[in-house]
């Protein structure tokens, strides 16, 4: 009986090695086959279900949320590895004395991968969609103490609270920007179903 347990457990190792390695040499080749089509600034990434959307404003599903935030496009700030609020699409802000205004200085020289600019409208646009609850934005709570977001010019966004908050507002390390030239016009009800939510046009990395 000792002989055929050792023998069952050598049969079970051999077909899981033989397993390991079939998986192996399947992936080496789809390597293979995308190395030979795809040129060296190609990324090809598999995920393990549908990603839920690409538009940032209707997503709850976690792994479309950090294609977008990684990938697609870019939000206001970001958290270092103390989760500390770190500049990003804002290169810098300033709070007003009574801490009740935020100003956001944008990075400039940002564009959209159509060639248009990222504007402060882009982030005015982006805020006011995710608090309106036409648009179903999920952390749209998070939102609800901002009681003016203006975009004083092309770079430089004021968001007034109703109540000066106690510390940099964590939604913004985590909203992406999403392009008003292309979504300014599209009822926010319907983000779900426009064609953006499959063929995003993006500013991100």
């Amino acid at each position: 009986m000792r002989g055929c347990g050792r023998s069952s457990t050598g049969e079970r190792v051999a077909r899981t090695v033989k397993r390991r390695a079939v998986a192996a040499c399947a992936v080496l080749a789809v390597l293979g086959c995308a190395g030979s089509r795809a040129s060296r600034d190609t990324v090809v990434y598999a995920s393990g279900a549908d990603l839920e959307s690409a538009n940032p404003l209707v997503t709850v599903h976690p792994m479309a949320r950090q294609v977008q935030r990684f990938a697609l496009f870019v939000t206001l700030a970001r958290l270092d590895s103390a989760l500390a609020p770190q500049p990003y699409l804002a290169r810098r802000w300033e709070w007003s004395e009574d801490r009740a205004t935020l100003t956001l200085l944008l990075y400039d020289g940002l564009r959209w991968h159509d060639g248009a600019p990222t504007t402060a409208r882009d982030v005015v646009f982006t805020l006011q969609a995710a608090r309106d609850p036409a648009t179903g934005f999920a952390r749209a709570a998070e939102l609800s103490g901002m009681e003016r977001i203006t975009a004083l010019d092309d770079s430089t966004v004021s968001i007034r609270f109703r109540d000066p908050p106690p510390s940099f507002p964590l939604i913004l390390c985590d909203l992406p920007i999403v392009p008003a030239h292309l979504l300014a016009e599209v009822p926010r009800a319907r983000f779900r179903q426009h064609a953006f939510a499959t063929a995003p046009t993006g500013n991100g990395p």
